[in-house]
């Protein structure tokens, strides 16, 4: 994750190691997500070295199915893309394991308490999948979901940021995690989204995994829906033809033809930080650019006519959204595409 450019607000997380409260939380896990994963398919279930016959559960509306099981060191959560085909072999995309008891390294998943007693759902960013050259570190350098650094025991350590188990969007959150697996493992095939170049070298200030950029005296948890609208906007200019790429400074951008031609910076809340930080990100990560592209915020709700003309002084358009049936619903999406060349 990218060093916040205007500050860090910074909490303490810390890794859940009592076996009866890892149990009693993975209960609740897997009963989250049946409210949401409520149609059962029995298929076949394929992973690197083999399969197995199960009853998974799918959600139509996330597209995603789960099958879990314990297994003798872990709780197994295995993660797949899709709708199952019955009495077929349905590739498992990614997993989230919790030990059975303490703390295990070797296991990618873990649960967390935060400041007021929060629980969250954490990932180490171990993923395989049986493809060369995905690990940790692929994972890690690819992925642009949010990170936290937790106390794990005798030592600090880096997790994604997976769920929060209070959110209303929970399961959707789950969902966006297996996503980004998928969008990383497919980078490596060129499968996706990755663009034909390269900003990399371009860099503001040294990355710091362990810490999370948070909209001022907002609630913490309006910011972990920041890759569901994301996805869902990438999900639309895919929709309409436009190629789409992301990178650990940058939202999400169109390209064509190795230009980038519009640049989007996603926002969570309406804070003076928020806006602020909307601003730099744009200007700021759009130097490199060889053209000028369109700059875009994009905001939950509406800015004030005074500010709104202060983004457009600035060269800034202003994307809005807002939620409707647990989904980011963007109000002048086709307006600001027509900007396109």
């Amino acid at each position: 994750m990218p060093q916040a450019l205007f500050g860090y607000i910074s909490r303490m997380i810390k890794v859940i190691d009592d076996q009866r409260t890892i149990q009693q939380l993975h209960r609740r896990f897997l009963h989250k997500l049946a409210d949401e994963f409520t149609e059962r398919i029995a298929c076949w279930v394929g992973f690197p070295s083999g399969n197995f016959a199960d009853t998974v559960s799918y959600s139509e509306e996330l597209d995603i199915w789960v099958s879990s099981n314990n297994q003798p060191t872990k709780f197994w959560n295995g993660f797949g893309v899709g709708r199952p085909k019955p009495g077929s072999n349905n590739s498992l995309v990614g997993e989230i394991n919790f030990p059975f008891e303490t703390i295990n390294r070797r296991i990618a998943g873990a649960f967390a308490v935060e400041d007021g007693g929060k629980i969250l759902v954490l990932h180490r960013g171990k993923i395989g999948g049986g493809k060369p050259g995905i690990g940790k570190n692929y994972f890690t350098d690819n992925y642009t979901g949010e990170w936290v650094r937790a106390w794990d025991g005798d030592r600090g350590t880096d997790f994604c940021l997976v769920a929060e188990f209070e959110s209303p969007l929970f399961a959707s959150q789950v969902a966006d995690f297996i996503k980004q697996i998928q969008r990383v493992k497919r980078l490596i095939s060129d499968d996706e989204e990755r663009a034909p170049f390269d900003f990399s070298d371009f860099i503001y200030s040294e990355e710091s995994h362990g810490q999370i950029l948070t909209e001022s005296r907002e609630p913490t948890t309006i910011n972990r829906v920041h890759g569901i609208v994301v996805n869902r906007l990438a999900e639309l200019l895919v929709s309409q033809g436009l190629k789409v790429a992301r990178d650990k400074n940058r939202d999400l951008f169109i390209h064509r033809q190795s230009e980038v031609l519009m640049l989007f910076e996603v926002k969570t809340t309406l804070s003076t930080q928020a806006m602020c930080t909307a601003m730099g990100q744009l200007l700021l990560y759009s130097v490199p650019f060889p053209k000028r592209a369109f700059l875009v915020a994009v905001f939950p709700q509406k800015l004030s006519r005074k500010v709104a003309k202060r983004f457009e002084e600035l060269g800034i358009q202003v994307l809005y959204y807002e939620w409707e049936d647990k989904k980011p619903k963007f109000l002048n999406l086709k307006k600001t595409l027509a900007l396109l060349p």
